[in-house]
Formats: C-alpha cells, structure tokens, sequence
C-alpha cells in the first residue's frame, strides 16, 4: 500500500477511534482496514493501537506518528493544490455539520449556489442542533453559533448577527403599552432549553445606549429554534433571535419585530475544524457562507 494511502487510513481510523467507522468513511471492508493497519505497524515496527474489547486508542509511538502523519498529509495536499489548482476548482468530498435552523434558512441556499460553482465537488451534510463530535465523525467544517468553549478545536468567527424580539401580530397588540423590553411578562419568553438556570436577556436602545435587561423565565423552551418560532406564531409569547432565523415568518406577516429600537447582544457563528490551516475546498466554502451571512443581505431578507 502507498505509504501516503497508509497514513491516510491510520488518521482516519485515529480521527474514529473504530475500524469499522474507518471502514465505512471510506466505503471498504473492515478487514482490509485492519489488515492495512497492521502492515503499517510492521513497517514501522511499532503499535500504533491499543486494541482491547471496548474502546480504541493509540499508543505513544501511535500519537507521535499521527501528530506527523497530520503535518505530512496537510503538506502533501497543499502542495497537490497548487498544482491542480484547487482552490478555484476543488473536487471529492466536503464533510460538514450545521445547526438545523441555520441550515434551512441560510446554509442550504448557499450550498446550492456553491455547488453549481463547483460541480466536481460533493457535500455530505449533518444537520444537527446538538454538537457533533467533528474529530470522530470526519468532519471537515462545522459552523457553530454562539460563543465557543474553550477546546482544541480551531475557529474562525464568520458572522455576527444582531439579535431583536419577536412575537406575532396578535401577541404584540396585547403588549403595545410596554414601554421597555424589560416590560414585558417574564413568563411569555419563549427560549432554548439547553442553557443552564434562568437567563437575562440584555438589550440596549440603538438610539440612547440605555440597556434594559429581561429576565426570560417562559413557560415554554425549546432545543430547536424552529420551535421556538412556531411557539411565537402560534401567540405563546416572544422570542429574542436574529434576523436570519425568523425573515421567512417576517415576511409571511405571521412575525412582527417589537420594540424595533432595541438589540440584544450579537449572535455569532464560527466554523470550526479539527486542526491545522483552513485551506482548499474547506476555506473556499467558509468563505461563501460568511458572504451569504452578511449582515446587510439577510436584513433585506428580514424586511416585509
């Protein structure tokens, strides 16, 4: 087996943590991964994996070759791209995992145009709103909103989108004489059930700079964005979001914005790789989903 082919297979059942996961990314029978591994290991003359009846994991020598076999491969496929050109016309595969929202609204749309402008390449797509391992699926680039935690992950921020409240027509007529955001009844915010304890939306008057904050203690919450929408159109009460979340509903009228002169904090979304530079295929989609971000675009999205 080539030893660039051989490397290839050690990160990839390395980034899996399984064979048979290995085996199946890369579409051939777990016995051939397995008997790949261990030739790579006679040919290094060291085991590269502790092997028990649970779990896979590497072994010291295993953990120094894959630091370099990463290294090595990142080299080797900058320098094909170069040469072929690829970063103008990328080809094969593109991994990514997106939150479902984002992906309905925004990603979608902009991976179609992507993908008429490289017809060579294909996408295999994870649309997920829990966070998806990125290292044990294979995931070339996951984009990620909100604030990160700290991780071995790199990341670049790509977007940050401006955050406003929302009800429908008829939950905003019941609430015209609030004054401030802060007037609102805490019981109505309809928020996502992921964050922990109760939260404190603060917003602040674009015009003054004078901040209001709004404990959201709701009745109902939610761990998908779509339902959050769904509960505001249907009247529950009021959800603070960005533009791009809820323009389909804006422009339907079954969504009005209240208290158009107050924002909450920005919403910002990141993409986030395993390690090394983001080049190729991968920075050349990162960089179409920030422009199909831009602030400005999806505002005019936003508008009636």
């Amino acid at each position: 087996m080539d030893r660039l082919d051989a490397m290839r297979l050690f990160v990839r059942v390395a980034d899996t943590g399984s064979f048979s996961r290995a085996a199946a990314d890369l579409e051939i029978g777990q016995p051939t991964v397995s008997r790949r591994i261990q030739d790579l290991e006679a040919q290094l003359g060291a085991d590269l994996f502790q092997r028990t009846t649970r779990a896979l994991s590497l072994t010291e020598a295993g953990e120094r070759f894959y630091t370099r076999a990463r290294a090595i491969l990142s080299d080797f496929e900058e320098a094909e791209a170069e040469v072929r050109g690829l970063d103008n016309e990328p080809y094969g595969q593109l991994r990514i995992t997106v939150p479902h929202s984002l992906s309905r609204v925004v990603i979608a749309p902009a991976l179609a145009s992507f993908m008429r402008q490289y017809p060579d390449l294909s996408l295999d797509v994870i649309s997920d709103d829990t966070y998806t391992d990125i290292v044990q699926e294979g995931i070339d680039v996951a984009f990620r909103l909100g604030e990160l935690a700290d991780s071995s992950l790199m990341a670049k921020r790509i977007a940050l989108s401006p955050r406003r409240l929302w009800a429908s027509p008829v939950y905003a007529a019941q609430v015209a004489d609030a004054e401030t955001p802060g007037d609102l009844p805490t019981k109505d915010a309809l928020h996502l059930r992921h964050k922990s304890g109760l939260q404190d939306w603060a917003l602040t008057h674009t015009i003054s700079g004078v901040r209001a904050e709004l404990r959201a203690d709701g009745r109902f919450r939610a761990s998908s964005g779509d339902m959050l929408i769904q509960a505001a159109q249907d009247g529950l009460g009021y959800i603070l979001a960005p533009d791009w979340l809820v323009c389909e509903k804006v422009r339907a009228g079954q969504l009005v914005e209240i208290f158009p002169d107050w924002e909450a904090d920005a919403l910002p979304l990141h993409a986030v790789w395993s390690g090394g530079k983001l080049k190729g295929k991968a920075r050349l989609l990162v960089d179409h989903i920030a422009q199909a971000m831009k602030a400005g675009e999806i505002r005019e999205k936003a508008a009636v």
